[in-house]
């Protein structure tokens, strides 16, 4: 009887274990900025000795626009290099999108001669 009580423990311990290993946090930009223009592209970067170290994203599909969603990521295997090396590395994936091109302000139309007089 006692073997399958903890039988049963240990089942309920590793399945909070698996359940609470992924974290997804998202920001995206409100209104029009929102709008995503391109594909989601991805990168894996890490955080060496506790944060003092940390990976920058590059982002060079943009083409001068601003980012409309950013998306952080960690799984399972990230969470467990975290707690092997004690926190020295954390991998984490990081997604962007492109926001949509701004539409630069200027005249409606312009003339390019004197309207003629009516005689």
């Amino acid at each position: 009887m006692q073997s399958q009580t903890g039988s049963w423990r240990l089942a309920a311990v590793l399945c909070l274990t698996l359940s609470s290993a992924c974290a997804h946090y998202r920001v995206q930009a409100p209104g029009h900025a929102g709008a995503p223009a391109t594909e989601p592209e991805k990168e894996v970067l890490w955080s060496l000795a506790w944060g003092l170290v940390q990976e920058k994203p590059t982002v060079d599909n943009c083409q001068g626009q601003a980012l409309a969603e950013v998306t952080q990521s960690t799984n399972l295997g990230f969470a467990l290099i975290s707690v092997v090396t004690l926190g020295i590395a954390m991998p984490q994936q990081v997604e962007w999108r492109c926001a949509k091109a701004q539409p630069s302000p200027g005249e409606l139309g312009s003339l390019t001669e004197a309207p003629q007089e009516v005689r």
